[in-house]
């Protein structure tokens, strides 16, 4: 998975966290987990070079 897509996911399994807190509050603590690995593995990959020919050397 790319960067985005692993912060999307942790972004998802967060809201879905904060719905089901009264009702499933085991399952919100697995998707609490998840969310948490999702963003560990995203902040362990690379993050992509944004506009690096912007501060490269002018001719």
């Amino acid at each position: 998975m790319t960067r985005t897509s692993l912060i999307h996911c942790a972004r998802v399994y967060l809201a879905q966290s904060r719905h089901f807190t009264r009702r499933h509050r085991g399952f919100s603590f697995t998707l609490l987990g998840w969310a948490g690995n999702a963003r560990r593995r995203a902040m362990a990959e690379k993050a992509d070079p944004v506009q690096v020919d912007l501060f490269g050397a002018q001719a």
